[in-house]
């Protein structure tokens, strides 16, 4: 029997999902999602889980973006943000390594980190788009024009292997690594430190990096994967290599240069044929050297910087010519490394990993790139199709996020202000790859340095990202997701990652669904109705977590909602209360906070509330109104109300709030 590869699977794969479900019948799409990078997948997968009939555009021939065509596959979260679809996707690609003996927190020097290799992730993402079955995937199609009408995106032209297609949707999703979508569609947006149509391209972005995934061969490096004389620019770049990792460096924490046993786990990923790999703990330096998979991602940022120059140059977003010539030398400075680790670090049995499946896509045509000699054609090959793309164009929403929106209390670890239209959580610092200075920030939002939060501990904290950043000012038919929301470049430092980005990306997908499932414009959605639909899907959304009041609990969506909307304080930090008996007063209290009303039926407000009085005064309040008849009738019983019932009660009380109701 002949073998398979890796890659031709993966090709198969791809292949078995659904393309163009309904496309061929000229029908409109309910959701039509640009990019299916980590973002859109989430909003795609969301979307169609709320039965909406979504199209799903990728240039490339990867699904996950940054975390896996990028091969960004460690995940760069700090813990408390494992939920909804991102939890979900943790639990399928690490459920991969666990049945094979593999542990995953093998990366930045943790032991409660997550690491993947890119082709496990895709896999992941891909099952999860395929047991959605509404989602008509359109893979290696590129976007051409949108066309829109009395300021509403009304349509897109792609084109892909089969020629050009015309997309229609209710509502679009801008998900792709640099907000493509948002100048076709006439969208205002942010680009480094100015604003459209005032573009300056002379103004700077974080650096990219070209990142290779590397591993060790033990049996012998195939010929083919050994670089055998220095690449183009070697000499430019050893320097900065010297300065990051050198044969006997230092350990961690400590100072660069650091040991190549320092740099492996930085970016290590799990291989399930390392015999060793059961050892290996990313929180235990000395299983370190037994690492055999990484991926070259720290000293290789392009153009890379020091104090007084530039970064990376605004073009790259606005000039596509400018920047397939910028992503083929962040390739060649990533092969460089690669040259510097063989034959410098001492890996001399370390090479491109070529079991990635790589090689059938590539943004920068670096084949047809004369400053590359061919001889390194059989490593490049093995190189992800595109680079780690920090910072986007952002969309000018009708909330911005600012450098104040994360500010977190060191010892609280959150932020103080609740956001009550929050639809997804932020916790990483605030990590800009790019230069600080004043003349680089933001010039509309009057932001300066010292603005930016210290975080010299790298402990960051919780802080909540509002509805608002994924609704365009004014045009509508169109929401941002993935990197391109609306903030300020300090933000972006923390909104940029995979969790991040993925859970926007969810919470874009709800927001769409809503809005087309009700024919109604996204920024007409209420926040509470997509915060309602998160809950359900498991997405945490306060600032709080309680020690009575676990995700499994039966009022943990009740007590999320009131934390949102400040209807009732928890009993501390660290507690609800849920057990806590219910008097009249906390009952009209929380009423009268979430409802905005004051007309509430009498009561003795110390007397204690059972169920079936609490029944008698919710008729009372709302009379016979039949959206309300099956919550009211919930309330039966002499038993005394607890405080998390209440949660729960006024929870759907907010949900249900229709004009009429509150007037």
């Amino acid at each position: 029997m002949k073998k398979v590869s890796l890659a031709l699977l993966l090709s198969l794969l791809v292949l078995s999902l659904p393309r163009a479900l309904f496309a061929s019948s000229g029908a409109p799409f309910d959701v039509a999602v640009v990019g299916a990078g980590c973002g859109g997948a989430a909003a795609a997968i969301q979307a169609a889980r709320m039965g909406m009939n979504v199209a799903l555009i990728e240039e490339s021939d990867w699904i996950g973006g940054q975390m896996t065509g990028a091969a960004v596959s460690t995940m760069d979260d700090v813990r408390r943000t494992r939920t909804g679809i991102y939890k979900e996707f943790l639990t399928r690609a690490s459920d991969y390594y666990e049945m094979r003996g593999t542990p995953v927190n093998l990366c930045y020097w943790g032991s409660d980190t997550f690491a993947f290799e890119p082709w496990v992730a895709q896999k992941a993402l891909e099952d999860m788009i395929r047991e959605s079955g509404r989602i008509s995937l359109f893979m290696k199609s590129r976007l051409l024009e949108a066309r829109t009408e009395n300021k509403r995106l009304r349509s897109i032209v792609i084109e892909g292997e089969e020629g050009k297609r015309t997309i229609s949707a209710h509502v679009f999703i801008d998900a792709t690594e640099t907000g493509d979508l948002l100048p076709l569609a006439g969208a205002r947006y942010r680009s480094g430190n100015s604003l459209s149509p005032a573009i300056d391209n002379a103004g700077v972005i974080q650096d990219i990096t070209y990142v290779a995934v590397v591993k060790k061969y033990p049996e012998g490096l195939p010929p083919e994967l050994k670089l055998k004389r220095r690449p183009p620019g070697y000499e430019k770049y050893l320097p900065h290599f010297r300065e990051i990792t050198a044969v006997g460096g230092d350990g961690w924490p400590g100072e660069p240069p650091y040991s190549v046993a320092v740099h492996n786990a930085y970016r290590a990923m799990p291989d399930v044929a390392n015999p060793r790999r059961g050892e290996i703990d990313g929180g235990k330096p000395g299983t370190w050297p037994l690492i055999s998979r990484t991926a070259i991602n720290w000293a290789n940022d392009y153009p890379g910087r020091k104090d007084g120059e530039a970064g990376m140059s605004v073009r790259y977003l606005e000039d596509k010519k400018f920047r397939r010539e910028a992503d083929r030398e962040a390739m060649a400075k990533t092969l460089c490394f690669l040259f510097y680790m063989q034959n410098e670090l001492g890996l001399e049995d370390w090479s491109v990993d070529n079991r990635q499946g790589y090689g059938g896509y590539f943004c920068n045509d670096w084949e047809d790139w004369e400053k590359m000699p061919p001889e390194f054609a059989p490593i490049l090959k093995h190189f992800p199709p595109f680079p780690y793309v920090r910072e986007s164009r952002r969309v000018a929403g009708i909330a911005t996020m600012a450098a104040d929106d994360v500010q977190r209390d060191a010892e609280l670890r959150r932020a103080l202000e609740t956001k009550a239209d929050a639809i997804a959580l932020g916790e990483y610092p605030t990590d800009i790859h790019g230069l600080r200075d004043q003349h680089y920030l933001d010039t509309d939002l009057n932001e300066h340095p010292d603005d930016i939060p210290a975080d010299e501990e790298w402990k960051g904290g919780l802080f909540q990202i509002p509805m608002g950043v994924l609704i365009p000012e004014e045009l509508d038919g169109l929401l941002a997701a993935e990197k391109n929301i609306s903030v300020s470049r300090i933000v972006n430092g923390s909104t940029r990652l995979q969790p991040v980005t993925m859970l926007t990306g969810q919470a874009a997908g709800a927001l769409a669904a809503a809005a087309a499932r009700g024919g109604i414009e996204p920024r007409e959605v209420r926040p509470v109705e997509v915060q309602s639909v998160l809950l359900d899907a498991g997405v945490r959304l306060s600032l709080f977590s309680f020690e009575d009041v676990p995700r499994e609990s039966l009022w943990w969506k009740g007590v999320e909602l009131a934390t949102l909307h400040g209807y009732m304080e928890p009993a501390s930090e660290r507690i609800f209360g849920v057990d806590n008996e219910m008097h009249w007063l906390e009952v009209r209290d929380a009423a009268r906070r979430a409802l905005g009303r004051m007309d509430f039926p009498e009561r003795e407000y110390m007397e204690i509330v059972t169920l079936d009085a609490f029944r008698l005064w919710l008729t009372e309040l709302f009379g016979d109104d039949a959206a309300l008849k099956p919550l009211i009738e919930k309330y039966r019983g002499p038993k005394v109300m607890s405080r998390g019932e209440l949660a729960a009660a006024v929870g759907e009380l907010l949900l249900l709030n229709r004009q009429e109701i509150s007037d």
